[in-house]
């Protein structure tokens, strides 16, 4: 009796080492998970950036595109004598204020923190 106890205990205390071998496997393959899921949210921070950047810069020059298309037949026969360009800078003049208007206040702000 005391021999089939023995065998009992030490099949319990096998067990026991083995539950625990694999929920220290679980903890690694858990962390595993966890880097992989930083690294593809850091990608799609990368991507999404990306896209901020890009997209604006995209837009405008489809739009330019755009209105080229359409001002080319008025490009051809201009006959204001600056080849053209006139009707380009028409165009571009509104983008011009506008990053103007950006990096005024860009500069503005910095005056601020720097003054504060």
């Amino acid at each position: 009796m005391s021999q089939g106890l023995a065998e009992v205990r030490q099949r319990k205390r096998e067990l026991l080492l083995e539950s625990e071998i694999n929920r220290e496997i679980l903890r690694v393959e858990f962390a595993q998970l966890r880097i992989k899921a930083v690294e593809w949210r850091r990608g799609l921070l990368k991507a999404r950036t990306a896209y901020n950047f890009v997209a604006p810069i995209a837009g405008a020059g489809l739009a330019f595109f755009m209105m080229r298309k359409k001002m080319q037949p008025g490009l051809k026969h201009s006959g204001n004598g600056r080849g053209g360009k006139s009707p380009y800078l028409k165009l571009l003049a509104p983008l011009g204020i506008a990053a103007l208007r950006k990096a005024v206040g860009f500069w503005r702000q910095s005056r601020a923190r720097n003054g504060a």
